[in-house]
Formats: C-alpha cells, sequence, structure tokens
C-alpha cells in the first residue's frame, strides 16, 4: 500500500480560528478533536493508497460526518454527539496505532464533551426561560393592545353620542329661536304657560306687567340671598331649590344679576346645577334667553354642562 501526501500545509483545517461564541470548556473539546483528526492516515476506496496529509473534504468522508459539521465541531462551534466523538477517535486511534500515539485518551476527550453538553443544555435552560418569559410579556402587550383599542372604540361610541346629542341640542336650539321670532301665535302650549322676562311691557297689558315686576322683585331677593349666603350647605341648598322652582326666563335673569354683582362662581355654580337638574327643553330654553341678554358664555356653559349628562 503506497503512502502518498498531498500538497499544501498538512493538516491546515485544523487549524481555524475558535467560533466567537464557543466557551472555554468548547475550545478545549475542539483542541483534542483537532489533535485527534491530526494522526488520520485516510486509505483510499482500493485500498491502494493511505493519504497522510487529507483534505478537510477526505477526512470528512473518511470519518463518515459532513464536512460542515467537522467544521464546527473543531471550531467549538458545535458540541459533537458522543457518537460522532467516539467514532472519531476510535478512526484516530486506529490509524495511529494506538490511544498513546493520540497524546489524548479517550476518557478525556469524552469528559470535555460530556462537561460541553452540559453547559450547553444549562444555556439552552436559560434561552428557554428567556423565550418563556418573552412569550408572556408578548401575551400581556397584546392584552393590553387588545384593552386599549376597546378603551378607544368606546370612547369613540360615547364621543359620536355627545356630537349626536349636541347637534340635536342644537336643532333644538334653533328651532326654539326660530318659533320665539315668529312670534307668540306660532308658540307651543307649554312655551306661554312659561313666567315670561320681567321687562317692560306696553300699558295694556297690565296684569303680564304686573307679574314680570313680581318676578323680578323674586329674582332680585334670591339673588341677595345667594350673594349673602355665607354657609356653603346653605348657599348650596338655595341654589337647589332655586333651580326647581324658576322658570327658563327667570334662571337667565338670575345668572345675569349674579354675574353683574360679581358673583360668578355662584353663577356658575347655578347654571351647573340648572343643566343638571332641568329637562333638555328647559336647558334649551334658558340658553336662548342667555344668548339674546348677551350672556353668551353662560348659554355655551349650560348646553356643554347638560350634553356631558350621563
Amino acid at each position: 500500500m503506497a503512502a502518498r501526501r498531498n500538497s499544501g500545509e498538512p493538516f491546515a483545517w485544523t487549524k481555524k480560528d475558535f467560533h466567537d461564541n464557543a466557551s472555554p470548556v468548547r475550545r478545549q473539546l475542539a483542541t483534542a478533536l483537532r489533535k485527534v483528526c491530526r494522526h488520520l492516515a485516510v486509505t483510499s476506496p482500493d485500498g491502494a493508497t493511505v493519504l497522510t496529509h487529507p483534505t478537510q473534504a477526505q477526512a470528512a468522508k473518511y470519518l463518515h460526518v459532513s464536512e460542515s459539521s467537522l467544521t464546527r465541531y473543531l471550531t467549538g462551534q458545535y458540541v459533537p454527539p458522543e457518537e460522532a466523538a467516539t467514532s472519531i477517535f476510535e478512526i484516530a486511534c486506529r490509524d495511529a496505532g494506538g490511544e498513546q500515539g493520540l497524546g489524548v485518551t479517550k476518557k478525556h476527550l469524552l469528559d470535555l464533551r460530556a462537561q460541553a453538553e452540559q453547559e450547553r443544555c444549562a444555556n439552552c435552560a436559560r434561552h428557554r426561560e428567556d423565550a418563556r418569559t418573552a412569550r408572556q410579556e408578548l401575551e400581556a402587550s397584546l392584552e393590553e393592545q387588545k384593552r386599549l383599542t376597546k378603551e378607544a372604540e368606546d370612547q369613540g361610541a360615547e364621543l359620536r353620542t355627545l356630537r349626536q346629542r349636541y347637534s340635536a341640542l342644537m336643532r333644538e336650539t334653533l328651532r326654539i329661536r326660530r318659533s320665539v321670532d315668529a312670534g307668540p301665535r306660532n308658540r307651543r302650549p307649554e312655551e306661554l304657560t312659561a313666567t315670561p322676562l320681567p321687562v317692560p311691557q306696553q300699558n295694556r297689558d297690565r296684569q303680564r306687567s304686573m307679574k314680570d315686576a313680581s318676578a323680578a322683585q323674586r329674582i332680585r331677593r334670591r339673588a341677595e340671598e345667594l350673594a349673602g349666603g355665607g354657609q356653603p350647605d346653605r348657599v348650596l341648598a338655595l341654589l337647589r331649590h332655586t333651580v326647581e322652582a324658576c322658570t327658563s326666563q327667570e334662571m337667565a335673569l338670575l345668572v345675569a344679576m349674579l354675574r353683574s354683582s360679581g358673583q360668578d362662581e355662584l353663577a356658575g355654580n347655578f347654571v351647573h346645577i340648572y343643566a343638571r337638574d332641568r329637562s333638555d327643553r328647559d336647558v334649551l330654553r334658558a340658553a336662548l334667553v342667555l344668548h339674546e341678554q348677551d350672556v353668551v358664555a353662560d348659554a355655551e356653559a349650560l348646553l356643554r354642562a347638560a350634553s356631558a349628562r350621563p
């Protein structure tokens, strides 16, 4: 049997750089495998030729592993299975004429492989735990996204409802304004029963003038009581009573009087309570009167407070 060497540096493929992620134990295992592989003497299929310096491709075929797998074993990227490590050692041991010629014992090689395998399993366990934590975080993020989406949908529906209600209130306001502009003959019966504003009327309607004067006196007294209320609970109770008793015209006049006397906080509270406790129709009437009295800010505040009711 003739022995033959390939051209080039012998076993140059066993001197590659270690993989960047190769741990110290994997590097020790790869170093032992490199030392073992340098004793390979590849025999040709016909048995006539022995390649004492085989190429990596020839060595991989001789060892019954793929060339890429052999590269990964020798650079510490992969840990070979126990069967593959044992097979590589035994083939090289046979070619070297015994374990003494290898400089590496089988036990030492397999111990290194077991340590590297144990290290790999620990890393896998950590990776599995990291993956499980990542999945939990992803599921929590998806649940939060669903919650936020549902909340946004609910808020959008509520906003649409408020817009519809606001549009309805505005339409009703315009309708009442047109009715007022058209004169008493075109008003509804319930509108005619409301106490008129205490403004000067023609002498020929003496009864109405008396009612207006009486209403104005009541409102003036109520404004003075509110302004000098002193105790918050008493003022609040008086506000509620006033809201229940007064008409929309009286409400508008009372707000105007409170504003003119500097009782802004009291006027604001009165507007809020009126919007909360009175019907939409009463609110619209009061807003219209406030608008006609050039108290536009209170008219808008009254409508906004009413539209915010549950």
